[in-house]
């Protein structure tokens, strides 16, 4: 039986949100302070892509985990930014590599600005927060961080490296989406935890706490590029495939039937191009053989991985709402 998508519409990130709303304003105020520049296509280009409707759910993270311990300073605010920042910046460029049209459901900066400018004001946006990093003056956030940026980079090209890797297995797969997408969940519950002031082991719980729930998340990211439509996806849909990427639904289908998997090897030596009613049928296919199912069963596995990390102890709404976000991750509908 196919898995189905939770469609409430008081989701916990709703619930996030409006718990954390003053300091959401903070940060939303402290994003667009720090894109102020004299050049003026790096603010127009930066807050295109900030303002383009994602669900900050990475600083967002970051707050409820400082919230979660009872901090009531206002240092984790620009260091969320920090996180905010570096996901963007990861942003315009994935979108130049993609030769992604549309991000969010509107163009992509990429396809207003060109390349060229989307590339430079992605470095802009790593720069800059650096800079942010230093204005706060702690070695350790600065490395933490220095370590996630890097380890992004490399995730970007390991990536790049298994485009059409048609023997890809799980193990891979999973390697590629903590190295290039949970790594920023990881950030931002670590960079939450030490600013509050948590011992090491609870930090370190923290950030293995938001790469659980970043793996899950993708996990779902990959299972919306089969079963969402183009609206609710905000996206191109069934575009995974084009761009070379061989996501968990699809290795998972491929193992159980040699058709689909003769079919994406055509699909890949004509270097992602679908031909007539390719693109419904391995959509429909990859349901059908249940690589649905086992990726959105892989999402939870991480969703309860997560939930047994969050403390004992903390505030009991927050620790509440971190463990349904994690459940959120795993099963969201968008």
């Amino acid at each position: 039986m196919l898995a189905t998508v939770n469609t409430q519409s008081s989701s916990p990130l709703d619930r996030a949100v409006a718990l954390c709303a003053d300091e959401m304003q903070q940060v939303n105020a402290c994003i667009h302070e720090n894109l102020q520049s004299d050049i003026m296509m790096i603010p127009a280009i930066g807050h295109y892509i900030v303002n383009s409707g994602g669900k900050r759910f990475r600083p967002l993270l970051c707050l409820l985990v400082a919230r979660l311990f009872g901090y009531q300073g206002e240092r984790h605010i620009p260091l969320a930014v920090v996180v905010e920042f570096i996901h963007t910046a990861s942003l315009l460029h994935d979108d130049v590599v993609d030769s992604s049209s549309q991000r969010r459901g509107a163009p992509s900066a990429n396809g207003v600005w060109g390349n060229q400018a989307s590339v430079l004001v992605g470095d802009y946006l790593f720069s800059r927060a650096f800079q942010m990093m230093v204005r706060d003056g702690d070695m350790v956030m600065l490395k933490l961080m220095a370590d996630v940026t890097n380890a992004l980079a490399e995730g970007e090209v390991l990536q790049l490296s298994r485009t059409f890797h048609l023997e890809m297995n799980e193990a891979e797969c999973l390697e590629v989406i903590e190295r290039k997408t949970a790594i920023l969940f990881k950030a931002a519950a670590e960079v939450g935890a030490h600013a509050a002031g948590q011992p090491a082991a609870v930090v370190s719980a923290m950030a293995e706490f938001g790469m659980c729930l970043g793996v899950g998340f993708q996990l779902m990211d990959d299972v919306l590029d089969y079963l969402a439509s183009e609206a609710e996806a905000g996206k191109p849909v069934g575009h995974d495939l084009e761009e070379g990427k061989i996501t968990l639904p699809l290795i998972y289908a491929m193992q159980q039937d040699e058709e689909l998997a003769a079919c994406v090897q055509a699909i890949a030596e004509r270097d992602g191009v679908y031909e007539a009613d390719e693109r419904e049928w391995v959509r429909e296919r990859v349901v059908a053989l249940g690589g649905i199912d086992f990726t959105m069963g892989k999402a939870e596995e991480y969703a309860a991985r997560a939930k047994r990390l969050l403390p004992a102890d903390g505030d009991d709404e927050v620790r509440a709402l971190l463990a349904e976000l994690a459940d959120f991750s795993a099963r969201r509908p968008f």
